[in-house]
């Protein structure tokens, strides 16, 4: 290699004088005077591992893009629990809210029933209609309906064996009896 060839060499100092010395003859300025003019020379990408192409920096791009989703994905894993407990929360008081609004109208309406009871005439009324209280010199009549009619249609199994059930006998002579009463049912059917 030849030593103008160098990156960082004597002779790309030489080059860089000579273009800075067209660069002066050009405008007409001082060999100096591009410093105070706020104008700066290009810097050198030699030192950078190479020169970039110029145009979209898709490297740069996806590498953001990459950190980016991880700190959202780290994100989500962190607030996941605290937002489902916060959900879970907001959930649980609006239930709340609904059951004290549900005990509020049960006070109000209990609340209705005990004015009502200090009410003598109520008093009254319920010991007539539940307790079938009268008035000294009243008289009270009960009605009973008569005795529903015996109808010839057919004992269920099913009522026959509930019947078995409850007669108070051992549970195997109840199972006996069920199984009779299945037993002569299916054998009437056709």
């Amino acid at each position: 290699m030849a030593a103008g060839r160098r990156p960082g060499g004597a002779g790309s100092a030489r080059a860089g004088a000579r273009a800075g010395s067209r660069d002066t003859a050009r405008t007409g300025a001082r060999p100096g005077a591009g410093a105070r003019t706020g104008v700066r020379p290009a810097p050198s990408t030699a030192g950078r591992g190479g020169a970039r192409p110029q145009g979209s920096p898709r490297g740069s791009r996806s590498l953001r893009l990459a950190v980016l989703g991880a700190v959202v994905a780290v994100l989500a894993v962190l607030l996941a629990p605290a937002m489902r407990s916060y959900l879970a929360q907001r959930a649980q008081i609006t239930e709340l809210r609904t059951h004290v609004a549900e005990q509020r109208s049960q006070v109000s309406a209990l609340q209705k029933e005990r004015a009502a009871w200090d009410d003598p005439a109520y008093v009254v009324a319920q010991a007539r209609d539940r307790l079938k209280f009268v008035m000294p010199g009243e008289r009270a009549y009960t009605v009973i309906d008569p005795a529903p009619k015996a109808t010839n249609k057919p004992v269920s199994p099913i009522k026959a064996a509930e019947r078995t059930a409850t007669t108070g006998r051992a549970w195997y002579s109840d199972v006996w009896r069920s199984a009779q009463i299945a037993g002569q049912a299916s054998s009437k059917t056709p």
